[in-house]
């Protein structure tokens, strides 16, 4: 019988616990003269099924009970059964309407699908001596990654490189660890923005192979934050970039920015999540030529057929080892952390500038680990420039009062005067101070890089410069290093770096500048040599 209903109920794939299986005759033979407890057993298997229970790991735990919990479980099926029965000669037929005779008490999942679970009670809620008949059974919470696994959709992908991304995954277990670690800040956030959108749950993986979950990661090509945007692109899907902010390194509005550009190169791709990922890595331009020259020589054009560099070929399998890892851990011999399923951080609106490090210290919450959280803004103070977004850790919101108090009470970004001395340039001040040219210009609404003798210049500096500065690249560098370069006459951006023998990427840096920068005569440049 136990095997019908796990046809019926969809469970088939699922190796039902040993107490069912070896159920003797005698309760066979009461099951079979009482309808009553069959329908009870097919809608506990029913709940576990709407409540996503994993039934391979509850069989996991109840095959431990070897065979005295098999005995205790088959007495109460017998008292649960004769109890039903007893119930329903008691009970005439039309004052119990149907479905009442079993109570599915379910204190469960909150309203964003985070599944944890704590007890089902399969007894009448208004009769008491059932309730002790038949106890509440504990269900297991289900973590984040298991949440995770449960949304793969993508078919299995089956080459050299996969294998060879799992047994190097498999021997560096503290690789994994640290990899986790780092991801927990931000992975809720990252599935419950997949769930929304109804898209594939392994893109969540997706920051691991991009930047290891670290949001202040930057490549040397210059694509930067935890899904690794390269300057234009980020701009392109409205990740602004300026000296106080980058939007590439903001967990939020990256991830929704990636997510708006996968789901636009899945519709380029008519569907195909393997050459959206190709996609994402190469471009799409890539990968449309790589299909095309398929289609000139009659080969096909999934993604295991392009010819592509072997960092694109080799992307996708890294993605897909650690889906499998995720999938099936103890086939890998890895063992994955406990992620609990809930938020890690609450997004506060900001209506002014303030200063980061006296907010964590108001506030209680450990500067790095705010730093960590809002990566995005690249200096001590959050930017004076458009409304934005400050994420604070959940544990810190218990009083929330508190925590919008020392947003209101933390000072605001600070000036300083500088009067522009002969034969000062706005380069020349910019290093001085810190600061960019452009953050020069754009706070003293200058059009241009010129200056005149005299002028008062506001420089913005920390509340506390007195003790500390904003941390820059170029502190952690040896003064020998360093060098400036004088703009002159018919000098580029390009040029400069070329000059030097480094990447112009670094150029604009170190100097905090855009690609589009209009170079002024006499400017100083910052260059760090090797």
């Amino acid at each position: 019988m136990f095997q019908c209903t796990s046809q019926r109920l969809g469970l088939s794939d699922y190796k039902l616990p040993s107490i069912i299986r070896i159920a003797p005759a005698g309760l066979a033979a009461v099951i079979a003269g009482g309808c009553a407890l069959c329908a009870i057993h097919i809608n506990i298997l029913h709940d576990l099924l709407q409540l996503h229970i994993d039934l391979e790991a509850a069989h996991h735990y109840y095959a431990n009970m070897q065979l005295k919990a098999s005995i205790l479980v088959v007495g109460a099926f017998l008292l649960s059964a004769c109890s039903h029965m007893a119930r329903d000669r008691d009970i005439p037929a039309q004052s119990s309407p149907a479905g009442d005779s079993v109570a599915g008490t379910v204190q469960a999942a909150d309203s964003q699908g985070n599944e944890e679970l704590s007890t089902v009670e399969t007894t009448d809620a208004t009769s008491p001596q059932n309730a002790e008949l038949m106890p509440p059974i504990t269900l297991p919470q289900v973590d984040l990654l298991t949440r995770i696994k449960r949304g793969f959709v993508l078919p299995a992908l089956y080459s050299e490189h996969v294998s060879q991304y799992e047994k190097w995954n498999s021997e560096h277990p503290t690789f994994l660890k640290d990899l986790f670690a780092r991801s927990e800040p931000f992975l809720h956030y990252i599935v419950e923005q997949l769930e929304k959108r109804n898209l594939p749950m392994e893109l969540a993986l997706l920051p691991a192979i991009e930047s290891a979950f670290k949001p202040h990661a930057v490549s040397r090509s210059g694509a930067a934050g935890l899904w690794q945007f390269i300057p234009a692109t980020g701009r392109h899907y409205g990740l602004h970039q300026d000296w106080w902010y980058d939007g590439r390194l903001d967990v939020v509005a990256s991830t929704n920015a990636a997510l708006d550009y996968l789901t636009e190169l899945n519709n380029r791709f008519n569907g195909d999540w393997f050459l959206t990922l190709a996609a994402y890595n190469a471009g799409q331009g890539t990968i449309a030529r790589a299909i095309k020259a398929n289609h000139r020589a009659n080969r096909g054009s999934s993604y295991a057929e392009l010819t592509l560099r072997s960092e694109t070929e080799r992307y996708v399998p890294k993605l897909m080892a650690l889906k499998n890892i995720i999938s099936n851990p103890h086939e890998f011999g890895v063992s994955l952390p406990q992620i609990n399923n809930q938020p890690h951080f609450e997004i506060l609106p900001l209506d002014r500038q303030i200063d980061l490090r006296r907010f964590a210290a108001q506030s209680g919450i450990d500067h790095k680990r705010l730093q960590n959280m809002n990566a995005g803004f690249i200096r001590w103070a959050t930017s004076p420039y458009g409304s934005h977004n400050l994420l604070v850790p959940v544990s810190h919101l218990t009083e929330a009062t508190q925590v919008m108090q020392a947003i209101s009470q933390t000072p605001a970004v600070s000036y300083k005067n500088h009067i522009v001395r002969a034969g000062d340039t706005l380069g020349g001040i910019s290093h001085q101070y810190g600061v960019s040219v452009a953050a020069l210009q754009k706070t003293n609404k200058l059009p241009d890089s010129k200056i005149v003798a005299g002028r008062s210049l506001y420089i913005p500096v920390s509340a506390d410069a007195d003790s500390y500065s904003a941390p820059t690249l170029s502190d952690s560098v040896n003064n020998d290093n360093k060098l400036f370069h004088r703009v002159k006459r018919g000098d580029t951006l390009w040029s400069i770096a070329r000059h030097y023998k480094v990447k112009l990427q670094q150029l604009l840096t170190w100097n905090g500048i855009s690609a589009d920068q209009i170079l002024s005569l006499d400017q100083t440049l910052l260059v760090i040599t090797n």
